[in-house]
């Protein structure tokens, strides 16, 4: 079998450090342990946040995929069963929210690459099909909401891509967006900042992509930043060693934030990226296991990263995020 997101390319990878690099007391930004996934432990699920509360489910146990799903209450770091999610078990599915509603589709179910495309209710705790998704059926792919419309890009269908898709709720229909400008890629990273999505990191032809780029949701257009590898004459990058894929992903307070993943190996490194420079700089390394295939989700502008598979081991330990604290032991 060729996929289990998060663990396939890179599976028999070097196990990089489990704890804090040495050279964590010189990065700034402290983790702190939350309550546990309540669910089976799990890599590549699927998740969004509606009204300040996050969804998380589908996935790889290390035997079966899933169909279960929990919301997280962070205020009361709590999670609480909801109802399953209604198509096939699966993983590497993509999950986003938009107009009060969740949505789940696409992903791999052992042995069929899929389309289908189902929207949450969060009121009545109930799902709905709706129209499939219009790209090819694929798995490893990124997803974004941007001002109430859903986007799929990138992923595997028998080969790597590039190409971008646009959901819209209102009249449950797709088209076929601006693709990416170079780098095709599957298990890659996205987040949302100020009405753009970056997309970084991913493989293809098993390599490491080092592209990056923003897509504007007002334009309708890719940008092309700065790569995530050392490729310029300038001394910004001289740091930068992050490409890979399978990491946990999300932004809080204006910032990006990359966490663990495969990168040569199993990785505990985080980098944040600050937009208006177009810079990354390198955090307190993640506290959990390395891991791939980890979700990484922000509530209230607090970022989290729960789940993931760390070698054949997957986990349901759950971390929050402090990018400006002092890193602390004993937390």
């Amino acid at each position: 079998m060729r996929y289990l997101k998060g663990y396939s390319l890179l599976l028999m990878a070097t196990l990089a450090a489990c704890s804090k690099g040495s050279n964590t007391t010189t990065l700034v930004g402290n983790w702190i342990k939350r309550s546990e996934y309540e669910g089976v432990a799990r890599s590549s699920a699927a998740s969004f946040v509606i009204d300040n509360k996050a969804y998380v489910g589908t996935g790889y146990d290390g035997t079966d995929r899933r169909q279960d799903f929990w919301m997280y209450d962070v205020d009361q770091n709590q999670w609480t069963n909801k109802q399953a999610f209604p198509g096939v078990a699966r993983n590497g599915a993509v999950g986003m929210a938009m107009a009060g509603k969740g949505y789940v589709g696409t992903g791999y179910d052992g042995i069929n690459k899929l389309n289908d495309f189902y929207e949450y209710d969060p009121v009545a705790n109930s799902w709905a099909r709706k129209a499939d998704f219009a790209g090819t059926a694929r798995y490893g792919a990124v997803s974004f909401a941007l001002k109430d419309k859903g986007y799929i890009a990138t992923g595997y269908d028998g080969n790597w891509l590039k190409d971008n898709w646009q959901y819209d709720p209102t009249s449950n229909s797709w088209k076929q967006s601006q693709s990416l400008n170079s780098g095709k890629r599957t298990d890659a990273s996205a987040f949302v900042i100020d009405n753009k999505a970056y997309v970084c990191m991913g493989t293809a032809n098993s390599t490491a992509v080092t592209d990056f780029y923003a897509f504007d949701g007002d334009a309708q257009t890719w940008t092309t930043l700065n790569s995530i590898a050392n490729v310029s004459d300038d001394s910004f990058d001289d740091a930068y060693n992050f490409a890979g894929s399978g990491a946990a992903s999300f932004s809080m307070r204006g910032k990006g934030y990359i966490v663990s993943g495969i990168k040569g190996g199993y990785s505990a490194a985080v980098w944040e990226y600050t937009p208006g420079t177009d810079r990354w700089i390198q955090k307190t390394d993640f506290e959990g296991a390395a891991r791939s295939g980890a979700t990484g989700f922000t509530v209230k502008d607090r970022g989290f990263v729960v789940l993931g598979a760390s070698s054949s081991l997957t986990l349901d330990d759950m971390w929050e995020f402090d990018p400006t604290a002092e890193y602390n032991k004993n937390d």
